[in-house]
């Protein structure tokens, strides 16, 4: 039995699914013509985030020990995910196609996600 608290997990769980949406609003909507509309400083981290997550799960999963290291990638992903929305608000709203009052708060609850996903390490350690 896990020693994290409820609302942890289920914090994890909203932010990931958050993820999965923003990535198929940008792929599905954002992103129909055959050009690069997002710059490198925003494509880079979201690119190294979603590579680290699918990465290191896959070893959590091969080697069947899904603890601490499971919240610290979250904390990883959603913190580069929170600073990646925060910048793309301030300097170029447009190339994700959102507001810039709706990218800014998005960035400030994953870096509360990720700080979250902290106290479920730490409690879970």
């Amino acid at each position: 039995m896990s020693e994290e608290a409820p609302v942890t997990r289920w914090l994890a769980a909203v932010a990931w699914i958050g993820l999965v949406l923003f990535l198929g609003w940008q792929e599905f909507f954002v992103e129909n013509e055959f050009r690069w509309i997002m710059p490198w400083w925003f494509r880079i981290p979201v690119t190294l985030m979603i590579g680290l997550a699918l990465l290191l799960n896959s070893l959590e999963c091969v080697l069947q020990e899904m603890t601490v290291r499971r919240w610290a990638v979250s904390l990883v992903v959603f913190a580069g995910f929170g600073l990646s929305f925060i910048a793309v608000g301030i300097f170029d709203p447009d190339v994700v196609q959102l507001s810039r009052w709706f990218l800014i708060p998005l960035g400030v609850i994953y870096l509360g996600a990720a700080a979250v996903a902290g106290i479920g390490a730490r409690d879970n350690s």
